[in-house]
């Protein structure tokens, strides 16, 4: 049996009672929904993580591979000092968004120019190719840091949704149920009373 408020048992707090139970009634279907469109923006978020990982397994795969091809074609530590000091200049925009309740950060960056340290004639021949491929990879791993973050937050979100709906679910409705019930047997047992006290009162007026 669940438990129930103490309240004093009248018909102005079952009132109150009544449209508090329609208000959490409306509010957990709310939040049901809401889970529900969470869960399947996670699912859908979590699709499309899994095809971001493949895209760039592939990315990294075709940039390893400058790498030894740049490697195995320079001389000792040419690549190391054509790399050591090498930059890239971009701009990054961090904007949050919102959606479900939820704020989810987006990157965008600007045009990436990526430039090799010392003279270009001195660094191997495939050292330009292996900066411009970290240069094409860099986005997508920007991406997938967002998609990352978005994905934990939105469990992160879907696991307050969940608790809110159970403590309304098993808790506050259960209990606003049975203080009403209680009002209301409490109530017809008061006017079961009184009908009998008139009815009582009725009769020693008409022996007299």
């Amino acid at each position: 049996m669940a438990a129930k408020l103490s309240i004093n048992p009248n018909r102005m707090e079952l009132l109150k009672l009544k449209s508090r139970l329609q208000f959490a009634r409306r509010g957990h279907k709310l939040l049901k929904d809401k889970q529900e469109s969470l869960m399947q923006e996670f699912m859908r978020i979590l699709k499309e993580l899994r095809g971001l990982y493949a895209r760039l397994n592939n990315s990294l795969d075709n940039t390893y591979a400058k790498f030894y091809q740049a490697q195995a074609g320079s001389a000792p530590f040419a690549l190391e000092e054509a790399l050591l000091g090498a930059a890239a200049k971009t701009t990054l925009t961090v904007e949050l968004r919102g959606q479900f309740g939820v704020r989810f950060p987006v990157f965008t960056t600007g045009e990436i120019q990526p430039k090799l340290s010392g003279s270009p004639a001195s660094a191997p021949l495939a050292a330009r190719g292996l900066v411009e491929a970290v240069a094409e990879v860099f986005p997508d791993i920007l991406f997938l840091a967002q998609t990352e973050k978005k994905i934990e937050l939105l469990a992160e979100e879907i696991e307050k949704t969940r608790r809110r709906v159970n403590a309304l679910e098993y808790n506050l409705i259960p209990v606003l149920k049975e203080t009403i019930k209680d009002i209301v047997m409490k109530l017809e047992e008061r006017d079961r009373f009184e009908r009998t006290t008139l009815m009582k009162v009725k009769d020693l007026i008409q022996v007299k």
